[in-house]
């Protein structure tokens, strides 16, 4: 072929190129719709919804001015369940303790957490106190603390389906055990006073509550028809902090309304994005705080900024 004809025939492909994407251009053109920019409407938590959120969820130990938590390990024991289900149970409970930075126990650990499933809880709660007494800690003796005697007997009447208490213990700021208790009538030095690594200030306490043990009864009747999940949602939501079973939470969205019959369908099946973001906030917040109003200041400022 003749140079010409390949000049012409590549000015014959150019035109044609340019013909079909000037007509793909058009096309898309005809076809494209005016872009609409809907208007969305982002709501953020309003700061005193999360204060009552926090005031109504949150109790201390007795004379403490620190949220309680656990501080680095929990181990979990179930009983008085079918093996398959206790075991859903505590890895329930267990998952959502490692969510929030705790590490588990392995098989066959001493549960620090005991989730004790019965038909006759008043009956195994009286049977607990006469054999291990000392083991709720009522009076609040040797640098431990619960919610004391008043909460203690509410806790052996009261018909709930689920019933929980919790020890806590007091330790340094930086964890450390206080020393120099005077316990068993023996004294350490002169006075047998405790001692502790002065760190305090306006802003901060010299000490910290740390969760020692969870005792959690469920009434088997009246747990009846509530899915598994959900049961081991707020099992590990008692289990983890030291929940106010006195709260009003009729318009807060939590887990802790699980049981409440006037919400019929519209009660949690899981943990709210409210209950988890507590959960994480409570175990980064600072812990030896100075008071019980700066501690749940803290806290609901961190669930704000979730």
């Amino acid at each position: 072929m003749k140079p010409r004809y390949f000049k012409a025939l590549a000015v014959s492909l150019m035109l044609t190129s340019a013909m079909a994407t000037a007509g793909i251009a058009q096309a898309v053109e005809d076809d494209v719709q005016p872009l609409i920019n809907e208007k969305v409407v982002v709501t953020a938590r309003k700061p005193a919804e999360t204060r009552h959120y926090v005031e109504q969820i949150t109790q201390t130990p007795f004379g403490a001015e620190q949220l309680a938590r656990w501080d680095d390990r929990i181990c979990v024991g179930v009983s008085g369940v079918k093996e398959e289900h206790a075991q859903f149970l505590a890895d329930r409970v267990s998952q959502r303790a490692v969510e929030v930075g705790l590490r588990t126990g392995k098989p066959g650990c001493k549960p620090d957490i005991s989730i004790l499933v019965t038909a006759e809880p008043a009956t195994l709660v009286d049977a607990l106190e006469e054999q291990y007494k000392p083991l709720f800690a009522v009076n609040n003796e040797l640098r431990t603390g619960s919610l004391g005697k008043a909460a203690f007997e509410q806790f052996k009447t009261e018909e709930r389906p689920v019933r929980w208490w919790h020890v806590s213990q007091t330790m340094s700021a930086d964890g450390a055990r206080i020393s120099g208790e005077a316990r068993a009538g023996l004294n350490d030095g002169v006075t047998g006073a405790p001692k502790v690594r002065s760190e305090g200030s306006r802003l901060r306490a010299a000490t910290r509550e740390d969760l020692s043990h969870a005792i959690i009864v469920v009434d088997a009747n009246q747990v009846q028809g509530i899915p598994l999940e959900a049961l081991g949602d707020y099992l590990a939501f008692v289990a983890l902090m030291q929940a106010d079973p006195n709260g009003n939470t009729s318009n807060i969205d939590t887990i802790m309304n699980l049981f409440r019959t006037d919400l019929g369908d519209k009660r949690p099946a899981s943990m709210t994005s409210w209950d988890k973001d507590f959960l994480r906030a409570l175990y980064t917040m600072p812990r030896n705080t100075a008071s019980i109003t700066q501690a749940r200041s803290f806290l609901a400022q961190r669930m704000e900024r979730k």
